[in-house]
């Protein structure tokens, strides 16, 4: 018994060494879940905008200007820290692609410096609703 004295310090220091790097972990991996979902709602609301029809393109048959909605998509994209990496029109659909950095507070390995994410819309003419 007279040389346990003094073990359990060592074993405290190695158990709040491994939960601190757990919650580490944990946090690091919240923070990219979180910027995963941020980026890829700036793609959404980017190609929505990038949709939209303005009169010019209402009067050319409905068909999208694909230089009015790349200028549109920059805009939202621009006021979220995101970069748009492409806008393709193909008729009424607009896809654009964007990509943005994470910033961790405590960075991990194995976790993903930057993400990127793609978002779609189709360009309605008229008034759509949903429901009645």
């Amino acid at each position: 018994m007279s040389r346990d004295r003094g073990s359990v310090m060592p074993m405290t220091t190695a158990f709040v060494a491994i939960v601190m790097v757990g919650v580490f972990a944990l946090i690091s991996a919240s923070q990219a879940w979180g910027e995963r979902r941020h980026i890829q709602g700036v793609a959404d609301a980017a190609a929505r905008a990038a949709a939209q029809l303005d009169a010019a393109d209402a009067r050319r048959a409905g068909f999208i200007d694909p230089g009015a909605a790349s200028a549109r998509a920059q805009a939202i994209a621009a006021g979220s820290g995101v970069a748009v990496t492409a806008v393709v029109v193909d008729g009424q659909r607009v896809t654009v692609s964007v990509a943005g950095p994470v910033d961790y507070a405590f960075p991990a390995p194995g976790l993903p410096g930057s993400m990127s994410a793609t978002g779609s819309a189709v360009a309605q003419v008229g008034i759509v609703t949903v429901g009645g």
